[in-house]
């Protein structure tokens, strides 16, 4: 009876753990590890170099450049693995995900973020610095190259990305801190911010949470599967700066945590739905007119009818439509994308959300989108310009092709000279793939281009960004992927035009085949 006593008493803890009265303490802790750091920099006036130390290391093998002391002994005490973490557990997880990231990362975008923004503490810290008002897209695709990192393939391997993408955002929440707080508006009462309890749920919604995610998609994974998953996201939590205490030990440790968390924080406020709106809005745009409007029906179905109305996103009479598709089986095999009706959709939106932050320019600097060759063929986006595009008969359309913006001037002879004529394989609204010779120098991933794009008498402009590049199999000419950085509407419809003039002459190609062959 006294050992039963004791099993039951330990049972209890565990469960009151997670308590609202309990986690109270955890939101006045911030990390002192990295906060320390950040202070140290800032009162040495070193604090301008860090983004140049921090750019410098993107592989975990990545020697640490010349830096101050402190910082140099942080990447080198933060970069050891904590004692639980598993390897063949962390190859595991990293195995699922390259199965079922589609889904996943559609989580992350209309689930995980979302989540964070019912919570008045983290949206009113995000609305200081601005990030998701002025620079959506921007943090959209920090966060998903945060995912990405973590667990593609080899991630924690010395050729990986996911220690090092860790330090850095680690330092970047001790930064955020550092300012959030000593802002006025930020109330004694809150905190700090990005504390202890936020950084434990902030796991959970990339870990247990995606996973209740995948479950109301119709994707039941294994309870092997969704403890390999969780661990990824403890061990990543461990090393981000949460104390030990609050590691999830498990699934369902991981999933009291935030239901926890969200009886404590969730709750309506301005911010909190400025910011969703912000995000649906960019997320709208990657989109062609057919899918808009469904990221905002996922996040009502995903988060459920409390969630949705503290973040003001109403219910739409496309849930409805999307309804008989929900639960179906169809999603089982989805990493060989053999599955049908949602599941096309959940791949057109998800791609569609991608490659619109993959590569963008926020001012004169490109914010870099990597993504491991694994999970690219995984997911079928190599090259990852293509999206919603038609490949037909292209040749009746010439491309030509210089770097940097149109800021000649009418009459400058430098615009004609310097341009390049190059062969357009693939066009899409949205981009286009090019086939350019080596010698060729029109620049690398990041450079910004102006294509003028001809057929018969209808010529465009277009500014675009590279945004993939590789070698032709057996030849010596490359392909270049672009996107098109925000086309005018005028522009669209054209291109349009000429996609839709090329897939009725492969229609009447195709139904003259099918003549001749009937004949015979």
């Amino acid at each position: 009876m006294e050992v039963m006593g004791k099993k039951q008493r330990e049972a209890k803890q565990e469960m009151n753990r997670w308590h609202p009265s309990a986690m109270s303490s955890w939101q006045a802790l911030g990390d002192p590890v990295a906060d320390a750091v950040i202070q140290e920099l800032l009162s040495r006036g070193q604090i301008d170099g860090l983004h140049s130390v921090l750019d410098a290391v993107q592989l975990n093998s990545d020697p640490i450049p010349e830096c101050p002391p402190i910082l140099k002994s942080y990447f080198e005490t933060t970069e050891v693995l904590p004692d639980f973490a598993n390897p063949d557990t962390l190859r595991y997880s990293q195995d699922i995900f390259s199965r079922y990231g589609l889904p996943m990362t559609l989580s992350l975008f209309c689930l995980v973020l979302p989540e964070g923004y019912a919570a008045p503490r983290p949206a009113l810290a995000l609305s200081f610095t601005r990030t998701m008002y002025d620079h959506t897209r921007r943090r959209l695709a920090e966060t998903a190259q945060f995912l990405l990192d973590v667990v593609s393939p080899g991630a924690f391997e010395p050729e990986g990305r996911a220690i090092r993408s860790i330090q850095k955002v680690r330092l970047m929440h001790a930064a955020a801190r550092f300012f959030v707080k000593r802002r006025p508006e930020w109330p004694a009462s809150y905190g700090d911010p990005i504390s202890q309890e936020d950084i434990a749920a902030v796991a959970g919604g990339f870990g247990s949470e995606t996973i209740r995610g995948l479950e109301k998609l119709g994707i039941q994974l294994k309870e092997e599967e969704k403890e390999a998953y969780v661990h990824c996201w403890a061990v990543m939590s461990s090393m981000i700066g949460l104390q030990r205490e609050l590691v999830a030990r498990d699934f369902d440790d991981m999933d009291r945590c935030v239901q926890a968390y969200k009886r404590r924080q969730w709750g309506p406020s301005k911010e909190g739905k400025e910011l969703t709106a912000s995000l649906m809005e960019m997320v709208n745009r990657q989109l062609p007119p057919l899918l808009r409007g469904l990221p905002e029906t996922y996040l009502y179905y995903l988060m459920g009818q409390e969630g949705a109305e503290i973040l003001g996103v109403k219910r739409s009479r496309r849930s409805s439509l999307l309804r008989p598709f929900l639960g179906l089986n169809s999603f089982i095999n989805m990493s060989q994308h053999r599955s049908r009706r949602l599941a096309r959709i959940i791949r057109s939106l998800t791609l569609g959300i991608l490659q619109g932050v993959m590569v963008r320019e926020i001012g004169d600097k490109p914010v870099k989108f990597y993504m491991q060759p694994a999970i690219r063929e995984a997911w079928q986006m190599a090259p990852i310009y293509r999206r919603f595009s038609r490949k037909g008969n292209l040749s009746a359309i010439s491309v030509s092709v210089r770097k940097g913006k149109d800021d000649s001037k009418p009459g400058d002879r430098n615009r004609t000279e310097s341009s390049q004529e190059v062969k357009l394989i693939d066009l899409s609204r949205t981009g286009a793939g090019l086939l350019v010779n080596p010698d060729c120098s029109i620049g690398t991933n990041g450079t910004s281009l102006l294509l003028e794009i001809t057929r018969e008498n209808v010529s465009i402009k277009v500014h675009a960004m590279i945004c993939n590049e590789r070698k032709e199999s057996q030849s010596e000419m490359y392909q270049i992927g672009v996107e098109f950085d925000c086309p005018d509407p005028r522009t669209a419809r054209i291109i349009q035009h000429w996609l839709d003039l090329e897939e009725s002459q492969d229609l009447v190609q195709g139904t003259k085949a099918l003549a001749n062959e009937n004949r015979h």
